[in-house]
């Protein structure tokens, strides 16, 4: 177990929210989900690490947040889900106020992370396959409401052009890791102050005081160029793609939609707990389907 720490319309689906009836909604966005129009364009793909890669990316609709807990919960409700986390004997991980760390236990699950969470927080200790199982669950109920559409974890040169919002640099605000400041939940002062006891010195975070050490409610620190919160921090997140380290030396130059094989999936974005080297645009790395962390989370594109 790791611890690191689109508007598509149907005629009857819309996804803006504003004052217009609840019936006329979207299912998801009854659920609290919102969703905005990521442009076409292209970009260079984990620019600096290797193998680089300019793409072509067409338009699509991301959900703004993470997904929290709140729909998560009402997935649980309606299909009597259980997480994997849930499931096996090794459970999930959780915070342990007495020993000030974090370990694995069959108590912790979504559900009881070891740590204060609202419906408003993201969901965490869900695996890629607790994942993809919403993501099949919310198609599912809206394709009973008559809507034409389908949700998907991001691929991951969907999420990385979207982190990006149109910038080439280490992070969607600039090359110096400080001017994240504002914008994500992350390894800062309030976290170090809550632990202490870890070894700053091999590595150091960020040098502000984003106010909250573990996971933020979703959408509280500002918005990128196109419009998402938390790309960088909160919670890794899960995307569609298989892991493959040497993948983009050869990948497609339009739209890569990932190895058709492999052992693990991708995760992507930092966390609450990361320094400066994994929160980078370009930081990649794979995790098994099944495994979860309290740092784990996700949120989903629409088609």
């Amino acid at each position: 177990m790791r611890f690191f720490s689109v508007l598509l319309f149907s005629l009857t689906v819309q996804l803006a929210v504003g004052d217009e009836p609840a019936a006329k909604r979207s299912f998801a966005t009854q659920l609290g989900m919102e969703f905005v129009k990521i442009p076409a364009g292209s970009f260079t793909m984990v620019s600096d690490e290797s193998p680089a890669r300019k793409v072509r990316i067409s338009a699509f609709r991301m959900q703004t947040t993470e997904v929290t807990r709140g729909p998560f919960a009402e997935f649980v409700r309606s299909t009597n889900y259980r997480t994997d986390a849930e499931r096996d004997a090794e459970g999930g991980m959780g915070f342990n106020s007495e020993t000030v760390g974090f370990e694995q236990h069959p108590m912790y699950n979504w559900r009881n992370t070891g740590f204060r969470q609202t419906d408003k927080h993201p969901v965490v200790n869900v695996s890629w396959n607790d994942a993809d199982a919403f993501a099949k669950w919310l198609t599912e109920q809206s394709h009973k409401k008559g809507e034409t559409v389908r949700y998907l974890l991001p691929t991951e040169t969907q999420f990385e052009y979207a982190l990006r919002a149109g910038v080439a640099k280490r992070f969607a605000t600039g090359d110096n890791p400080q001017s994240l400041e504002g914008y994500a939940n992350v390894q800062d002062a309030s976290f170090e102050r809550r632990f202490p006891n870890l070894d700053y010195e091999k590595s150091p975070g960020f040098k502000f005081d984003d106010g909250v050490a573990l996971t933020a409610v979703v959408g509280s620190y500002r918005k990128n160029a196109f419009g998402l919160h938390d790309m960088h921090g909160n919670v890794w997140e899960w995307c569609r793609d298989w892991y493959d380290a040497k993948y983009y030396a050869t990948a497609p130059d339009q739209n890569p939609p990932g190895p058709q094989t492999g052992s693990s999936r991708v995760l992507r974005g930092g966390s609450w707990s990361n320094a400066p080297g994994l929160v980078r645009c370009a930081f990649r790395f794979g995790g098994t389907p099944e495994d979860r962390s309290g740092s784990f989370g996700f949120r989903l594109v629409l088609e």
